[in-house]
């Protein structure tokens, strides 16, 4: 009978934890991503299509996209008394994407116009803001808040998960928009018009 060393029963062992770790991660950090549109991304008009894209670690309840009204700075005129309008409930897809691991990851997504209840001129300089942002009830009830990126963590986004091989190689990479100076994720993304 062939022993096995210790070590390599060790490092087995550890390899395996860490693999049910992260994937024990994903509802915790929240798997559940906002990519389009992403934060202080520019439309030609504030009345044209948006297209809202997001993607999902369960398929249990519809992924709902919403928008208030916004500054160039965060919400308007402050996260505690923001209204979000419901844009739109859309069920992810039933068929998920396999990475090479075999985690699997839904999508849901819209093309569509906010309403004009979303948007807000700015008096200082014309431009139009608004919020967008998506969520999803557990099974349990709780909301599901979705991370959003800005352009470059949508580029860390793809990248990280290409180098991983993972749809989970994004986590713990500082990929997702976070508020200045901390380690907070921002639940939504701004976007802003000209006209």
């Amino acid at each position: 009978m062939r022993s096995i060393p210790l070590v390599h029963t060790l490092y087995k062992l550890n390899r395996r934890l860490v693999q049910v770790g992260v994937l024990t991660l994903i509802p915790t950090l929240s798997g559940c991503l906002l990519t389009s549109p992403f934060w202080n991304q520019e439309f030609a008009t504030h009345t044209e299509a948006i297209p809202m894209q997001a993607f999902s670690t369960s398929t249990s309840n519809p992924v709902k996209f919403e928008c208030a009204k916004a500054a160039h700075f965060g919400l308007y005129p402050s996260a505690d008394t923001a209204s979000w309008v419901t844009v739109a409930n859309i069920s992810p897809s039933t068929s998920g994407s396999y990475d090479p691991q075999g985690n699997r990851i839904y999508s849901a997504g819209t093309k569509t116009a906010l309403p004009a209840s979303c948007w807000r001129q700015d008096p200082a300089n014309s431009i139009w803001y608004a919020a967008i942002r998506a969520t999803q009830l557990t099974t349990s009830g709780s909301t599901t808040q979705y991370q959003t990126f800005f352009k470059s963590g949508l580029e860390c986004l793809g990248r990280e998960i290409g180098k991983a091989t993972s749809w989970v190689g994004w986590i713990n990479k500082n990929c997702v928009a976070t508020y200045s100076g901390s380690t907070t994720s921002i639940p939504y993304v701004i976007v802003y018009s000209a006209s």
